[in-house]
């Protein structure tokens, strides 16, 4: 009894020298739905103390569900000197069937500074249609036959197929091999300049007050890619939120800087792809990190 109970406190105290410096947790409230549901999807994120997480974006990568809400807790250190940080989403879809929310991966620098990658499980989640009434049933009519395809067609399918991605492909290598060539043209004002007159035109726009939210947090966007562009002379229009953020590290800018933009597109994303509807206090919240995202990081002449 003594050797089972020595072994036991043995585990227990040689457990923590061989824990993972990241540990990744995701569940949803409920795995069976009707459509329209809504759905709370939680991811629990702890690590240690001197882990750098790179920020990520689940909300793009959801599969046929879209975002109605969220919170991001600010992470939290525990008593045995980990990191807790805890995000939960409301999700929704509005289609029947069998569905699967992707794995979250979230790449993290361990204290080798060696960039590795933790990924979750994937969620299945069902969604059933709403149960119809009786009356129903009135308008359902028999499905038409299958429709016929010409056999030339077939025949010529593979070989078009092939001359559209080849020229699809050019296009990407020959677009990426100029983009790396070249360089932004200067801007013919301080880039500060620009972004804030660019704000004060967007507030006298009244997209909000209209109701055009999408089109302001579009607007709300570019302006930041575009003083992005000229400030740094990196081109920002045409690339995803993940890919600025990895050019800005390796352009050396500095990082809460370059964490600071990233977090804001990333925001401003959720709205623009997402389809979530951010309430008054967030839009205003929103205008003043573009405002701040401009004065931090313009250059202080000293004299």
């Amino acid at each position: 009894m003594k050797k089972i109970l020595i072994s036991v406190i043995l585990l227990l105290l040689c457990k923590p020298l061989f824990a993972e410096p990241v540990d990744l947790k995701v569940k949803v409230d409920k795995d069976k739905i009707t459509i329209g549901d809504r759905v709370r999807y939680e991811i629990i994120v702890e690590y240690d103390n001197g882990v750098e997480i790179e920020p990520y974006a689940p909300g793009k990568n959801l599969g046929e569900f879209e975002v109605k809400d969220y919170k991001i807790d600010i992470p939290q250190k525990t008593k045995s000197g980990r990191i807790v940080s805890k995000a939960v989403y409301t999700i929704a879809t509005f289609t029947t069937g069998g569905f699967t929310i992707p794995s979250l991966k979230i790449k993290y620098k361990g204290m080798d500074k060696q960039e590795k990658e933790i990924a979750s499980g994937e969620i299945k989640i069902n969604v059933e249609s709403v149960k119809p009434s009786p009356n129903d049933t009135d308008d359902i009519r028999p499905l038409k036959g299958p429709a016929e395809i010409k056999s030339w067609f077939l025949a010529w399918l593979p070989a078009a197929c092939i001359l559209v991605t080849a020229v699809i492909a050019a296009f990407i290598y020959f677009k990426k091999k100029k983009r790396e060539e070249e360089k932004p043209a200067l801007p013919s004002r301080p880039a500060e300049e620009i972004a804030k007159d660019a704000l004060r035109a967007l507030k006298e726009m009244q997209f909000v007050e209209k109701g055009m939210i999408k089109e302001y947090y579009i607007r709300l966007s570019d302006i930041i890619r575009t003083y992005i562009e000229n400030r740094y002379r990196i081109f920002s229009m045409d690339r995803t939120t993940w890919e600025l953020f990895q050019e800005m590290k390796s352009k050396r800018i500095k990082r809460p800087h370059a964490d600071k933009i990233n977090y804001f597109l990333e925001d401003c994303d959720m709205v623009k792809f997402a389809k979530y509807t951010p309430g008054q206090k967030e839009i205003e919240e929103a205008y003043k990190r573009a405002e701040e995202i401009v004065d931090t990081t313009t250059s202080k002449i000293t004299l």
